[in-house]
């Protein structure tokens, strides 16, 4: 097998020629010059002769070492190397996968997974290649080591983590047709085990398969996982649903922010699954809310979850009925409510499906047009309360439920109104006691309810008054007319108050980042024009769709980073949309890849890179270089010490 000598850098062999200036330094000092012979000392001529001829060779050998030194040091520079002469025609391809996925950011024994994986990629990387680099984001074709130290070391933890088949796949286009050159691919990661079915990857068989298995100290890991957020009358909930890993401790503590302000702070215990809520007042504006898990083990990026809860607009309440009701406009005012009202014979459909309430108010009966109108209402969970009329088409009435809500037959009895559930949503706010010496309204006749456990009121003989069914609240007797008394009690404002607030949809406080995220917004803008979204970081325009008086804009990879995003349109701020990192990699659980295939190699980066180089037959020797320029350098020492 014959090797041949090649170098890294060859143009530093352009630096031999500085030997030149030792032997021409030599040689002046050698110079000659012309001796006057004394006759009184004429008799040391013979002693003198043999001292030169030492002093001479004492130089030779100097300069002898000196060169040599010299030039193995500049040799050293240069980096030369071995190189099979049968391979010459062949080039070793290596592919390199880093996943950067949020799981990285474990420790390690030697540091984050991820900045030690890097880091050893760099320092055992054979300089004279050029391999191809990927992550779970970006791709580096046929770079250099030097290129690669300014690229991999800004390398970003991202929240998308390709599986094993995916890696693979990827890895195997980024190599090249030629069957001569032999071909490795080195995998490196924590081999995170997610929800994502794991299929055994194939490769080819020409390729050789290094597994780099990332190993944490520790799988502990306390984070927040959701957040669930309920709109009461004057009130928001925030619950905060947390999860712990670390078995030693029995509680976390949490803090929540509006921006930068703190707003307070909430203890959860482990015999109370880590779960806990914050009370905001609807008064207070949390347009850029933040929980913040304090003093977590494990990961970063789970600790902070990001929400918004925008300025609670006006609901709309809209009336519809065959004369105009007279105690509504009372109740719903203008500070708080859109109140409008629609004749049964002249209705605008259109508008019906911007209402947050609709109120049906003793109809007699209901077009199928209405009726299918309604049901879109009911299906997209906005609130629909009926008043029925008790000559009125209770086929119609059951058909907006498809259930049998109302029994046909009307029962003419008084009864009063004896039971309040205080305990109900709609009231539970409004009375902060039970009341007992109230006085209570009455009815000549209703129509029987069916019997349900979300009842609000009861009549003296347990027949529901007022009973929820989903989000249609129905009521037994038209109040509107002289069949109760109901209206002129002090119930009616609770009620109907409660009901209408209670109607209030609060807009989607947060998306996912990684997932496709439709939001449907109420502005209108021309058609060429568009919006952005930004934060301090980062600014792009999103997929937008205008549709008549909708526009819906669409938001898949981007944003990348977890935070508030001001939606922007020319110079106004629409509204801000939080975004946060789905929680697929909190649980630190891993893939045992030895049980993946039998064929593959598990080993270290170092070792890993090394096997490549002993393969394509490549050795460096630039070392030796630098301990034969010590040993000449010895050498002159020892010379000039002891030869005289």
């Amino acid at each position: 097998m014959f090797f041949k000598i090649q170098f890294v850098h060859p143009e530093v062999l352009y630096a031999l020629f500085a030997l030149i200036i030792p032997i021409l330094a030599h040689l002046f000092h050698w110079r000659r010059f012309k001796k006057q012979e004394i006759t009184t000392i004429a008799f040391l001529q013979k002693i003198e002769l043999q001292t030169r001829q030492s002093a001479i060779l004492k130089k030779w050998l100097i300069l002898i070492l000196r060169l040599l030194a010299l030039g193995c040091i500049i040799l050293a520079f240069a980096q030369p190397y071995f190189s099979n002469q049968k391979i010459k025609n062949t080039t070793p391809e290596v592919v390199i996968y880093i996943d950067n996925s949020f799981s990285m950011q474990a420790l390690g024994p030697k540091g984050a997974l991820l900045e030690r994986s890097v880091q050893e990629v760099l320092n055992h990387l054979e300089p004279t290649h050029s391999v191809n680099v990927f992550t779970n984001t970006n791709t580096y074709r046929n770079s250099s080591l030097k290129s690669l130290q300014n690229e991999l070391l800004d390398v970003q933890y991202v929240s998308y983590q390709m599986d094993l088949k995916t890696v693979i796949s990827k890895g195997k286009m980024l190599f090249s047709e030629n069957t001569s050159n032999p071909k490795f691919f080195i995998i490196i990661s924590d081999f995170q085990h997610t929800n994502n079915t794991v299929e055994i990857p194939k490769t080819e068989d020409d390729i050789r398969l290094f597994y780099i298995h990332q190993k944490p100290i520790s799988t502990e890991n306390d984070f927040i996982e959701n957040i669930k957020i309920t709109s009461n009358t004057d009130s928001y909930e925030i619950e905060v649903n947390a999860k712990g890993t670390t078995h030693s401790k029995d509680s976390l503590t949490v803090s929540l922010y509006n921006n930068r302000k703190l707003l307070g702070k909430s203890v959860l215990l482990k015999n109370q699954n880590f779960k806990n809520v914050f009370s905001v007042p609807k008064n207070s504006l949390l347009n850029k809310g933040k929980i913040v898990l304090d003093n977590a083990n494990g990961l970063v990026f789970d600790d902070t979850y990001y929400f918004n809860i925008p300025a609670q607009k006006k609901i709309s309440v809209m009336v519809i009925g065959e004369k105009q009701n007279t105690y509504l406009s009372r109740i719903f005012t203008q500070d708080e409510f859109l109140l409008s009202e629609q004749n049964i014979n002249a209705i605008n459909y259109s508008s019906l499906q911007k209402q947050d309430v609709l109120i049906l108010d003793g109809l007699k009966e209901i077009s199928e047009a209405l009726k299918m109108n309604i049901k879109n209402v009911l299906s997209e969970g906005r609130t629909v309360v009926l008043i029925p009329h008790l000559d009125g088409n209770i086929d119609d009435y059951n058909g907006l439920f498809d259930l049998p809500i109302l029994q046909k037959n009307a029962v003419i009895s008084e009864q009063k109104i004896t039971t309040i559930n205080f305990e109900h949503p709609i009231y539970k706010t409004v009375f902060e006691t039970s009341i007992n010496n109230f006085q209570f309204p009455k009815v000549k006749s209703y129509l029987p309810l069916k019997t349900t456990s979300n009842t609000l009121l009861k009549l003296q003989n347990e027949v529901p008054f007022l009973a929820q069914y989903a989000n249609a609240f129905v009521f037994s007797s038209n109040i509107s007319s002289g069949d109760s008394n109901f209206i002129n009690s002090p119930l009616v404002v609770p009620t109907f108050y409660s009901i209408a607030k209670s109607s209030y949809q609060l807009p989607k406080t947060q998306y996912t980042i990684g997932k496709k995220n439709s939001i449907e917004l109420n502005y209108n803008i021309n058609k060429d024009e568009v919006l952005q979204l930004t934060n301090n970081e980062t600014s792009f325009i999103p997929l937008q769709n205008k549709q008549h008086s909708k526009l819906q804009i669409i938001t898949d990879d981007l944003p990348e980073r977890a935070g508030h995003y001001a939606l922007h349109y020319k110079t106004d701020t629409l509204q801000v949309l939080s975004y946060n990192y789905d929680r697929n990699e909190s649980i630190l659980k891993y893939l045992n890849i030895e049980d993946l295939s039998t064929d593959f190699n598990t080993e270290s980066v170092e070792s890993s890179l090394n096997s490549i180089k002993s393969s394509v037959k490549i050795k460096s020797i630039w070392k030796w270089f630098v301990i034969f320029a010590l040993v000449f350098l010895a050498l002159e020492m020892l010379i000039l010490k002891f030869f005289k």
